[in-house]
């Protein structure tokens, strides 16, 4: 009995170990798991991604397939437009004369053809095809051309050209739309390095105020330091471990806002990839004041915007406002042969062209508008809307001038701040070592040399923001002269 116990005992225990390194196994293959699904990210592939899968830009091709749609519908209007109608009517008669009841059969068959030409000549043709009994056709054809109002191309096509313009700025609002998500994704980017390399700064100074506290206490403990020393450094290093927690909580806000700059889902496993800032900031090209003032015109994609806008809708405007006031004068002309009834010459194809039942007529209609005050305030409405626009397209060519020069400029400040800041870091390295070794022989306390390590903590964050601040300014100047996409290699596809 005890032998049997023994065994269910030790089998017991081999079935624990079993069972611990199952567990211990699988713990360590997680890990691996988990690793192989974090996908790594460098800054020129969320750029890529962020031009196909943002969804500001895939609205944006959205809206143009749109507007191509419509500028085909304006151009199918100078297009022949063809109809075709078909009826069949079957009639019963009853009457007490002799057969009772009488059956009629009547089959109709009308194609058409319309045009509109782009002086705005309406043409229109029918044939009639009528079978009853006998097969009487017709065929007619109007034509209606104004003569003063509503004649000639620029009133006649106002609507193609607004279809014109709508599709080429819905191509521009495309390489708009690219062109800001490709800039905000570099932003959250360099958000995401400056919050990674703010932890490692404070996880660096934490490090050292780790260092401090080791040695007050062996100083402590050799009786060269007085024991409230140590509370002194020991704040210093709370303080640390505190703003690694925030640094560490804006690091993951800023992912997050780099993920929706990107257009992905915020749950995501993704890391993003370390980049180099020195070598980044060579990758762009700082054209001088002047080039950048002009191409800021050149390139910009509001104001060529509302430069096709005032040279188009806004002055066709002006011209159908001003056509409305002019006398209507339409020449309307037709012409028809056939529609006949029964049977010899109004029957059959001959009937067509045999001279039988033809009609011909010319219409001159004559419209005088008379104190047309409607007419005439839309006239004025449309002068001061084109007015209004010429004087804000001109002060939106000095707001943009004048924001080329203060980012110009910036660039110039940030390029010399990044080489003050990066004196100051290095010199405040080299006090930081003066002072731990002045605090190691007791020539000054903790708070001093606290503050050291503070000041080398803020000129460490001063020298990272002063580079971040360069390459946004950088970024933002890209993105005013319009050569964001050809500095990434972004190509504009519309679909």
């Amino acid at each position: 009995m005890i032998a049997s116990c023994s065994l269910v005992v030790s089998m017991l225990h081999k079935v624990n170990v079993f069972f611990v390194l199952c567990v211990v196994g699988l713990n360590c293959l997680l890990p691996s798991v988990r690793a192989e699904t974090l996908r790594e990210l460098s800054l020129d592939e969320a750029i890529m991604l962020a031009v196909r899968e943002n969804p500001n830009v895939e609205t944006a091709q959205l809206m143009h397939v749109q507007q191509k749609y419509a500028l085909e519908i304006q151009q199918w209007q100078f297009q022949p437009h063809f109809g075709l109608q078909a009826t069949k009517t079957t009639s019963q008669t009853y009457s007490t004369t002799p057969g009772g009841m009488v059956t009629a059969n009547q089959t109709g068959v009308q194609p058409s053809v319309s045009l509109l030409t782009p002086i705005g000549t309406q043409m229109n043709l029918v044939s009639t095809n009528t079978v009853a009994g006998h097969y009487n056709p017709a065929l007619s054809l109007q034509v209606m051309q104004p003569l003063l109002r509503g004649f000639g191309r620029p009133i006649v096509e106002a609507a193609l050209d607004d279809a014109m313009e709508s599709e080429r700025i819905s191509r521009l609002n495309v390489e708009f739309q690219l062109r800001q998500t490709t800039t905000d994704v570099i932003n959250a980017y360099l958000d995401v390095i400056s919050a990674r390399n703010t932890l490692m700064i404070d996880q660096e100074s934490l490090h050292r105020s780790e260092e401090s506290v080791r040695q007050t206490r062996l100083f402590i403990k050799a009786g060269r330091k007085a024991g409230v020393e140590l509370v002194t450094v020991q704040a210093d290093a709370a303080s640390a471990h505190t703003k690694i927690e925030v640094d560490q909580n804006n690091l993951q806000q800023a992912t997050y806002g780099l993920l929706t700059a990107i257009g992905m889902d915020p749950n995501t496993r993704v890391t993003f990839r370390e980049v180099n800032i020195e070598r980044l900031i060579q990758k762009y090209h700082i054209p001088t004041l002047d080039e950048a003032k002009e191409m800021s015109l050149e390139k910009d994609i509001q104001y060529q915007v509302d430069n096709i806008t005032l040279n188009g809708s806004t002055r066709r405007n002006l011209q159908s406002a001003k056509d409305n006031t002019r006398w209507q004068l339409n020449l309307l002309l037709n012409g028809s042969t056939g529609n006949g009834n029964g049977g010899g010459p109004n029957a059959g194809i001959n009937s067509l062209v045999n001279g039988v039942n033809v009609t011909d007529s010319a219409t001159l209609n004559l419209t005088i508008p008379i104190d047309d005050r409607p007419a005439k305030m839309a006239v004025s409405n449309a002068k001061i809307a084109l007015r209004e626009a010429e004087l804000a397209l001109k002060q939106e060519a000095w707001a943009k001038k004048t924001n080329v020069i203060n980012v110009w400029n910036g660039i110039y400040s940030a390029m010399r701040a990044i080489r003050f800041a990066k004196q100051a870091e290095d010199l405040q390295a080299k006090t930081w070592k003066i002072s731990f070794q002045k605090y190691s022989f007791g020539l000054i306390d903790g708070l001093e040399l606290q503050a050291a390590q503070q000041q080398y903590r803020a000129a460490q964050q001063i020298a990272l923001s002063a580079k971040i601040d360069y390459l946004k300014a950088l970024t933002r100047l890209d993105l005013l002269v319009g050569a964001t996409l050809k500095t990434w290699n972004v190509k504009v596809r519309y679909t």
